[in-house]
């Protein structure tokens, strides 16, 4: 009986470490962003996603059609996370989803630490310019929350193709990205 109640002990205590180990690490739709690059494509694929290349996965995230792309250091050990949406072609239509992700991630996160909506060199109303500025590097859409556990940015990005457009989600952990800085300072 006695080592059965050890047992027990050490089982929920183990439980309760690995559970403490995950919350210092952001997570990306419920999957901590920890642990190898191919234990969490496996766990995306577990959640629908398709593997499409090395390292990508296509799939939903946000109802929206998704690539997701794993950052991982030499030993292969995940520390970014993007998700770059669908394509879209009119600026209005970019414009609006970027707000829309803004206030979502504002009312789970609070107010970004930095957001931008402009254009460098553009200050008319032309859609169809802004989707020629934004491909011109011209665009400054984006949104960052600063968090314990790591970084989200949201920003509006240039498509595939000359006229189209997209929003790219960035998760940065930062328990995996000092140990990528410190492995990097080690190297110099």
């Amino acid at each position: 009986m006695k080592k059965l109640l050890i047992l027990i002990v050490l089982l929920v205590g183990s439980i309760s470490f690995a559970n403490a180990q995950n919350s210092d690490h952001f997570t990306f739709k419920g999957i901590p962003i920890n642990g190898s690059v191919s234990n969490f494509g496996n766990q995306l694929v577990a959640d629908g996603f398709t593997k499409i290349a090395t390292n990508t996965y296509r799939g939903k995230f946000l109802r929206n059609d998704s690539v997701v792309t794993l950052v991982g250091d030499d030993n292969n050990m995940v520390w970014r996370v993007a998700a770059i949406m669908a394509n879209t072609d009119t600026w209005n239509t970019l414009e609006a989803s970027f707000n829309n992700y803004v206030n979502l991630y504002s009312e789970k996160y609070g107010a970004p630490a930095n957001l931008s909506k402009k254009f460098t060199s553009y200050f008319g109303n032309d859609s169809s310019v802004k989707m020629w500025k934004l491909h011109d590097g011209e665009c400054q859409y984006y949104a960052i929350w600063n968090l314990p556990q790591g970084s989200i940015e949201v920003r509006i990005v240039k498509g595939n193709k000359y006229d189209t457009g997209c929003i790219r989600v960035v998760y940065t952990d930062n328990v995996n990205k000092e140990k990528v800085h410190q492995s990097d300072l080690d190297e110099i």
